[in-house]
C-alpha cells in the first residue's frame, strides 16, 4: 500500500497508488464505497489527508484495503469508477498528476544527527550518549515532483539518504516497550544541508543555517505501512548521484533504533498522528567520505534513494531564484 498526497491541476488529493500506477483519492473513494455498503457509524472524514488517515489507525488500513477490493471489483465488471455525486476518484499518471510530499503542513519533523556508526566513523566523532536530534520545518519539505533548492548563500551543498518513521498515534512518556505501537509507517526521506553553514568555522553547529532553508530536504513519494514493510532491521539502502554511488549499507548501522528514539523524544513532546521521525544518515562509499569534495552537489544533479520494501525517491536540484529588484511585484505562486 503506497500512501500518498497528490495534485490534479491544482486540487488537492489524499491517496494512494494501486498496483497498476493508477491513482485513487481515497477520500471520494470511501464515500462511493459507504455508499454502496453502508456501515453504522462510518467516517469517510478520515480519508481528508495522511493525519486523518492515520489518526483512524489500524481501521483506516482495513477500510482501505476494502475499497481496493471494491474497485477491483468494478474494473472486472467493465464499470469506470465513479462515486455516487459523479466525481472521480481514480486517475492516471498521464493526466498530469503531481505527487507531494506524504506530509501534512504542521506535522513536526524531527531529524537524527550521528545516528550511524558508518556516519562517525568517516567524521571522526565518539558516539553521542543519546539520541541527539534537530527540526525541520514544512518550508524546508519538497515532494517527489518538485527540486532541491541551491541557495547562493551556502557554498558546499550535500544530500544524505535516510529512512523516516511516520508517526500514527499520540503518545507522550512513551517507553521503548511500546513505542512501535506508535508507528505508522515508513517513507525516504533526501537530507540536503550546507556543510560551510551547518558548521561555520570556530562556532557551534547552526542547524537553522545548515538545514533549515527553503525546500532542502525531499520527503516521500509515498508512506509504506509497517505492516507491510515488517521489521525495519535490516533494510538496504542506496544513494546515488547522477547514476553514481554515494551510500550503501543498511538500517542495522544505526546506532540508536526506533523505540529508543520514540521513547527518548516523548519525555518531553507529544508525537501526534503525521509527524515524522528521519533516523539519520549512513556514512559515505569511499571516495565519497563526510566533507570530500566530490560531495558537493551542483545545479541540475539527478539523486536517487532506494529503501529495500519502500522504493525510491528521485528529485533534481535547481538554483534559486535571484531576488525581484527593488519594487517588482511579487511573484505568481
Amino acid at each position: 500500500m503506497k500512501l500518498t498526497h497528490f495534485l490534479l491541476g491544482d486540487q488537492f488529493h489524499f491517496g494512494m497508488i494501486t498496483d497498476q500506477n493508477d491513482y485513487i483519492d481515497l477520500d471520494t473513494a470511501c464515500r462511493d464505497y459507504f455508499g454502496v455498503n453502508p456501515v453504522k457509524g462510518a467516517d469517510p472524514s478520515r480519508f481528508r489527508d495522511m493525519r486523518s488517515f492515520f489518526s483512524g489507525g489500524a481501521d483506516s488500513v482495513e477500510i482501505t484495503k476494502k475499497i481496493l477490493v471494491y474497485i477491483d471489483r468494478r474494473r472486472a465488471m467493465g464499470w469506470t469508477p465513479r462515486a455516487a455525486t459523479g466525481a472521480r476518484y481514480l486517475f492516471k499518471p498521464e493526466e498530469g498528476v503531481k505527487l507531494l510530499a506524504p506530509v501534512t503542513s504542521g506535522a513536526k519533523i524531527y531529524l537524527l544527527a550521528s545516528n550511524s556508526r558508518s556516519h562517525l566513523a568517516e567524521q571522526k566523532k565518539p558516539a553521542p550518549p543519546r539520541p541527539y536530534l534537530f527540526t525541520r520545518f514544512f518550508n524546508s519539505l519538497v515532494g517527489p515532483s518538485e527540486s532541491l533548492v541551491l541557495s547562493p548563500h551556502g557554498q558546499f551543498p550535500d544530500v544524505e539518504l535516510e529512512l523516516a518513521v511516520v508517526i500514527g498515534q499520540r503518545g507522550k512518556h512513551v517507553p521503548a516497550s511500546r513505542a512501535m505501537e506508535l508507528v505508522a509507517g515508513y517513507t525516504i526521506a533526501l537530507d540536503m544541508g550546507y556543510r560551510d553553514l551547518q558548521y561555520p568555522q570556530g562556532e557551534a553547529v547552526d542547524w537553522v543555517q545548515g538545514k533549515g532553508f527553503d525546500a532542502t530536504m525531499a520527503v516521500g513519494p509515498w508512506v509504506v505501512p509497517k505492516e507491510e514493510v515488517g521489521s525495519p532491521y535490516p533494510l538496504k539502502m542506496e544513494l546515488r548521484v547522477n547514476g553514481t554511488l554515494r551510500q550503501a549499507g543498511d538500517t542495522t548501522d544505526y546506532l540508536f533504533r526506533i523505540p529508543e528514539v520514540i521513547e527518548h523524544l516523548t519525555r518531553g513532546v507529544t508525537v501526534e498522528p503525521g509527524d515524522v521521525i528521519s533516523l539519520g544518515t549512513l556514512g559515505g562509499t569511499p571516495g565519497f567520505e563526510f566533507g570530500n569534495e566530490s560531495r558537493r552537489l551542483k545545479p541540475g544533479d539527478v539523486i536517487e534513494g532506494v529503501v529495500e520494501r519502500i522504493g525510491g525517491l528521485k528529485v533534481g536540484t535547481k538554483s534559486e531564484l535571484p531576488p525581484p529588484p527593488p519594487g517588482a511585484p511579487p511573484p505568481e505562486e
